[in-house]
């Protein structure tokens, strides 16, 4: 796009990538009003005479997102620019994509021969870059990108600041005084959703004995049955959730700490109802008080920022032994020697072990399926204190409730 370039301003609810045209145009009024209240909507730069969009503008602030798309003669999306709302107000740039289409007639987002490049950003402005010039077909390349956070980072934009969203240079903007409208989409009809991290679900119901799920892929039947698996013993109540193996006194606890004391473990396992002797254990949980949760946010290390995370995407830890755990971080061995080992190694579903001369314990249990990486949710009860902790193996996040 040149420098100065006019474009008209249409607000809507998105854009129809099939058809390839604008859906549910909407009030300016309704637009600014959505503004306000952090409920999504979409703004269209297009191009003079048309309703042809060189630029699609995608905000929804209460869930800090921002998209801005680039989009070709065609109508082809050929530029993303993701960007996070941080909690002091700042928009940081997480994530940009890239495509080169070789032909005017050539799909959007053609895997094999659009040229790709992507790139995404944590909070130090250390990135990761992924390239495919010619697209799979003629092989990629990936590393490590750095960017200033003065290139990555602006103020959240006012309604109507098109300009700085745009990633386009100067625009000339003209905003119609009257134009015609639509009935406004019901949320779950509108045509574009903002990205969203990997979020708990049903865990009342995981941890509810006796409550039965249908598993993903036919997988089959199961019931929870709750196991207690001991009070973990926390001098400090700095929790360290990771596969046993790789604990050792500088393993990273979580940024939200638990009050020093005993806290109850119980673990949800799920029991196959046609086949009674297989069992999985679901969850972990780490209860510091017997209250309803209200809440749920996942428990970060420090360093970590849920907000750069992107669509579907958890923090968690690595699994390796098929084990998890939880423990104090002033219950940490030096290193985990073969002989602490073979005491994990007795995990069938969970074990409680004091490493020697430490004044708390660690707890082990056995993880869903396996190996994996595995997130920990924390909750809160309404007020907002601390419920509890619970690793979640993913293995009943696909799954449905059956009611009965």
């Amino acid at each position: 796009m040149s420098e100065g370039t006019s474009f008209g301003v249409i607000c809507c609810e998105g854009w129809d990538p099939a058809a390839r045209v604008l859906v549910g145009r909407l009030a300016p009024g309704t637009a600014r009003e959505r503004d306000t209240a952090g409920e999504q909507y979409a703004v269209a730069l297009v191009r003079p005479g048309t309703e042809s969009p060189a630029v699609l503008l995608e905000i929804a602030w209460q869930h800090h997102f921002a998209r801005c798309w680039h989009i070709d003669e065609q109508g082809r999306r050929s530029a993303s620019f993701e960007y996070r709302l941080l909690e002091d107000g700042v928009l940081f740039l997480v994530r940009v994509e890239q495509w080169t289409y070789k032909t005017p007639d050539q799909e959007e987002f053609d895997k094999q021969t659009a040229g790709r490049v992507e790139m995404s950003f944590g909070p130090e402005g250390e990135g990761l870059m992924y390239q495919a010039p010619d697209g799979y077909a003629g092989g990629s390349s990936s590393g490590r990108t750095q960017k200033p956070l003065s290139e990555l980072t602006s103020p959240k934009p006012a309604f109507g600041d098109w300009e700085s969203l745009a990633n386009s240079g100067p625009l000339s903007l003209q905003v119609p005084e009257a134009s015609e409208t639509d009935p406004p989409l019901p949320a779950d009809e509108r045509p574009w959703r903002p990205s969203v991290p990997l979020r708990p679900k049903d865990m009342a119901e995981m941890f509810t004995a006796g409550k039965r799920f249908a598993l993903s892929n036919d997988r089959g039947l199961v019931e929870v049955e709750l196991q207690d698996a001991g009070k973990l013993r926390m001098p400090s109540g700095r929790l360290v959730a990771s596969d046993p193996a790789f604990l050792d006194a500088e393993s990273d606890h979580f940024t939200v700490t638990a009050p020093p004391g005993e806290h109850r473990v119980e673990l949800a396992v799920i029991r196959f109802v046609d086949e009674p002797a297989h069992e999985r254990v679901a969850a972990a949980k780490l209860v510091v008080a017997d209250v309803p949760v209200a809440a749920w946010e996942v428990a970060v290390w420090p360093e970590q920022n849920a907000l750069f995370l992107g669509d579907g995407e958890f923090y968690g830890y690595g699994v390796d032994s098929g084990t998890g755990c939880f423990a104090d971080a002033d219950a940490l061995p030096d290193e985990v020697d073969d002989d602490l080992m073979e005491r994990f190694a007795e995990v069938d579903p969970h074990v409680d072990i004091t490493p020697e001369g430490a004044d708390g314990n660690i707890i082990a249990f056995a993880t869903g399926w396996g190996d994996g990486s595995y997130p920990t949710w924390i909750g809160r009860a309404a007020d907002g204190t601390l419920v509890c902790f619970v690793t979640d193996m993913l293995v009943l996040n696909g799954a449905q409730v059956v009611t009965t």
